[in-house]
């Protein structure tokens, strides 16, 4: 027997009468809904919700506090830009051409999403640790 035939990766989604592939799992809207993104959502919502507040506190805090949210922000950027790199390689063996090149714009935009974020992180820790009587 070979490999290929215990590897379920490499078989078809199912298609129904009319042709189209059936769709398993929990989707919302045309977005099949994991516990990875599921993950990344909360964490982003978590690292944006904490930078904000961040921002409105003024304390000698404030500073550490937002270099933080963007860090947090910067990882869950980064995973989401390392994600789309898979479903560009996804989509190209798939055969479908111009979800590959959407996907890989918007991880494009993401990934730069995350450097900016590390940026900013790097700068509020660079400012923290410049600063007298921190």
């Amino acid at each position: 027997m070979s490999r290929h035939q215990y590897d379920t990766r490499s078989q078809a989604a199912p298609k129904d009468a009319s042709g189209r592939r059936r769709r398993s799992g929990t989707w919302l809207g045309p977005v099949r809904v994991t516990p990875v993104r599921v993950t990344l959502v909360v964490a982003l919502a978590g690292g944006v919700g904490f930078l904000l507040w961040s921002v409105l506190v003024r304390d000698k805090l404030q500073v550490p506090l937002m270099a933080t949210g963007f860090a947090i922000c910067g990882i869950v950027f980064a995973a989401t830009a390392l994600l789309s790199v898979a479903a560009v390689v996804r989509a190209g063996r798939e055969g479908r051409d111009g979800a590959a090149v959407l996907t890989a714009l918007l991880g494009g935009v993401v990934a730069v999403m995350a450097l900016m974020s590390f940026a900013a992180a790097v700068i509020m820790s660079l400012i923290w640790s410049g600063t007298p009587g921190a």
